[in-house]
């Protein structure tokens, strides 16, 4: 069992949610939305997912989504798609 499967629907689907749409976001130029999503994606990771090594994952990620969205939005885009993969496994 992965630590995916661990977390409760309405988290992994809220979490899968918004990387959706911060990828669409990054991939349109709409940096803002992307990090608004990005931002809500963190408050559920500190507040709902408990710690694991896929929570430190999807840390690393988002982080990585902050720092690349502006001026490396394909890089960005493949972090989020990645840490979407990483919930459904």
């Amino acid at each position: 069992m992965t630590d995916a499967i661990d977390l409760p629907v309405r988290v992994r689907d809220s979490l899968t949610e918004a990387f959706g749409e911060a990828r669409q976001a990054v991939r349109t130029g709409d940096y803002e939305t992307a990090y608004e999503q990005a931002e809500n994606a963190s408050q559920l990771l500190q507040h709902k997912v408990p710690p694991s090594p896929l929570k430190e994952r999807l840390k690393h990620g988002l982080a990585a989504v902050e720092r690349t969205a502006a001026d490396e939005p394909l890089v960005a885009s493949e972090y989020l798609r990645v840490m979407t993969q990483l919930l459904d496994e």
